[in-house]
């Protein structure tokens, strides 16, 4: 938190140094410790997935059986696998909702979708 609390900045603006001021808001974008926080929140946000997939209820999708796969991960992207059964979807919704209660990170659900395949209706509501 020292790394994060402490920080000052100055500002060079035509040849001249302005005076060292605070940061107020926390991390910016860019900042050298952004990835690493990232790296971290995303790890347990995986720990939190896994926890869901060794649920006694749990079912993995049909061609993720073999191989346990619950999510795979690119950069800022994630895409989840289970049953399109209510159990297996609370689960994972479970652990959306605990990272996010946590972490403050929430996903757009206007750049989210969700795609069901051969599942009834109910179950899309």
């Amino acid at each position: 938190m020292a790394c994060i609390a402490s920080v000052s900045f100055t500002i060079h603006l035509n040849g001249q140094k302005s005076p060292y001021f605070k940061g107020a808001r926390g991390l910016k974008q860019g900042d050298p410790l952004s990835p690493l926080l990232f790296v971290l929140l995303l790890e347990y946000l995986l720990r939190l997935l896994h926890r869901s997939s060794v649920h006694k209820r749990f079912k993995f999708h049909l061609n993720g059986n073999k191989l346990r796969l619950n999510h795979l991960m690119f950069a800022d992207d994630l895409i989840l696998f289970c049953k399109a059964e209510t159990v297996s979807l609370k689960l994972m919704m479970d652990a959306l909702q605990c990272f996010n209660s946590t972490s403050g990170l929430k996903a757009d659900m206007a750049k989210s979708q969700i795609v069901f395949g051969g599942r009834s209706e109910h179950l899309k509501v």
